[in-house]
């Protein structure tokens, strides 16, 4: 078995309810007319998060594959995951899933500083991290950009 795997949908449904995970899927796709299922994007963001998190640790590779995460995470992305699809729907979690939510932060966080160690990829890659100094700003240039657009300007 790999040690680093992709998150299914049958992962969504055994680690919840699985009539949860349709209820969220469904009321997703009711929530706006023609609009595809939100919750492949969901999962790859968090995929994405959780990759980018081992990967702030200099000592951690990541798979090639970059849809998956180590098989030892997949807990913790299917809590992740199923928070994400609640919040879109502005379903507000429960004091015991925030409480996990947190706990789930801090272990990604432990991961990045290197103080917990993750399983390394089968078929590993340096990840590409761009290191950063000082204060990120926030610039108001695409909103700007768009109007002048919408405009025609």
């Amino acid at each position: 078995m790999s040690r680093w795997i992709p998150i299914t949908l049958a992962d969504l449904e055994d680690s919840k309810v699985a009539k949860l995970v349709t209820a969220l899927r469904t009321k997703a796709l009711q929530t706006v007319p023609a609009q595809t299922d939100p919750s492949p994007r969901i999962t790859q963001s968090v995929v994405t998060d959780i990759r980018r998190k081992i990967a702030s640790c200099a000592s951690n590779r990541v798979d090639s594959d970059e849809t998956t995460i180590p098989a030892s995470l997949l807990p913790l992305a299917t809590d992740l995951i199923i928070f994400r699809l609640k919040n879109r729907l502005e379903i507000e979690l429960t004091q015991d899933e925030r409480d996990t939510r947190r706990e789930h932060t801090e272990t990604l966080n432990r991961i990045a500083s290197c103080a917990d160690v993750v399983d390394q990829p089968d078929d590993p890659i340096s990840p590409e991290v761009e290191s950063t100094s000082g204060t990120p700003s926030i610039s108001n240039e695409r909103a700007t950009a768009r109007r002048a657009r919408r405009s025609g300007l």
